[in-house]
This record gives C-alpha cells, structure tokens and sequence, in this order.
C-alpha cells in the first residue's frame, strides 16, 4: 500500500470519528408543556362598569290625573313617569303646557293643573307658557291651606294679598283685584259678590266658594 493511500484511509477515519462525536454529544430537550407555557398568554382582566347610583324617592302626584298619591319611584326618572305612575293624565290637564322632562327629587310635590287652569293664570300675566313647571307653589296654579276666621274659612272683606292668594285659582293679579273691589265698593255682601271682581267667572267661584266667608 503506498503513502497516498494510507492518508486516504486516515483521513476518512478521523471524520468518521468526529461525526460519532457529534451525535454523541447531549441535546437539550424541551417538553412539550414547557413550550405552552412560554407561548400562553395572561389573560385580559375583565373591566366592570360601575352602576349608575340609584335610589328611591317618594314623589306626590296629584291634580289633573287619575289616580293622585304617593309614590315611589327610581330617583332618575322624569316627571313624565310620575305622571303615568298616576295613571295619566285626565281630559283636562294642561300636559301640554308642562315640562315633562324634569327630574324628579324626594318630597316633591308634582301638581297637575288643568287647561283652564294654565289659561287663566297666562290671562292674568301670572305666568308665561315657557316658565310653567309643574312642580308645587307656582303662582296662580296650586294652592295651600287657606287660613282665616270662621272655621279656616278666608274673609274676603278683610284678607290680605297674601291669605287670599292662597285659595284655589288666584294670584297676585287678582287678589289685587279683590281688594280694590271691596276699597272702591265698600266690601262684599255675599260670597257670589265675588264673581263681581274683573276676571272671577263662575268657574273660579266654584273653585273657591267653600274656602271663602264674608263677615
């Protein structure tokens, strides 16, 4: 055997040697859940909106609808549900006149007037139709307790403006009107002497002839 051949052979043998070492060598094996566990990703935390703050409030609905009363109600509603609440409106209210989209609050005091009612005030230049709400104490809409002699009854020849603004239907203008009545014509006679007074039709009068006394 020549030399070029035995370093033929040597050769060869020492790069088949290597190539035993080589995959002899340690690999590193990755699991197959280890591998899930890089790729994973943390969940998105879940986002809650907070509720809107609600309660309960007691509202009074009463005047022109069917059924007046207390009642409770969710504290964002509007004075349009307190309204269907009641049971609606009659055939008399004024609804159209109203600012039904009000909020309601606690305690509130929501009265309903009539057609009549809101006209005769506009009449009077007691109120204008932008301004009308539909809450308690608006001039020549609602009323309080009357107060007075006779039982609880009010004079009407002896009342102020402000005792006889507060019965059914008369404000300012026509308490004013009253009492200029009584100073020019030595007072009333009787309670229908009333109807005398510019502006007080049969209407109010029937309104206001059971709150009422002449002494």
């Amino acid at each position: 055997m020549n030399i070029k051949i035995k370093y033929c052979i040597a050769v060869a043998v020492v790069m088949i040697a290597a190539a035993f070492c080589g995959c002899g060598g340690k690999s590193e094996v990755v699991r197959l859940d280890e591998v899930s566990d890089l790729t994973a990703k943390e969940p998105e935390p879940v986002r809650t909106e907070t509720a809107p703050d609600r309660r309960e409030v007691k509202v009074y609905v009463c005047g022109a609808v069917r059924n007046p009363d207390v009642y409770c109600l969710d504290s964002d509603m509007r004075i349009a549900d307190a309204v269907e609440a009641a049971g609606g409106f009659t055939e008399s209210a004024g609804g159209t006149y109203l600012n039904l989209a009000a909020k309601i609050s606690d305690g509130q005091k929501i009265y309903i007037p009539t057609v009549a009612e809101i006209e005769e005030a506009l009449e009077e230049g007691e109120l204008s139709a932008a301004t009308v709400n539909i809450t308690s104490n608006t001039p020549g809409i609602t009323s309080e307790n009357s107060t007075g002699g006779d039982g609880g009854l009010v004079d009407i020849n002896s009342a102020d403006r402000d005792t006889l603004m507060t019965l059914p239907g008369i404000g300012q203008s026509k308490a004013d009107k009253i009492i200029a009545y009584r100073e020019t014509n030595g007072g009333f006679s009787s309670i229908e002497d009333i109807m005398l007074v510019a502006g007080i039709k049969e209407g109010l009068y029937n309104k206001v002839k059971d709150r009422i006394c002449v002494r």
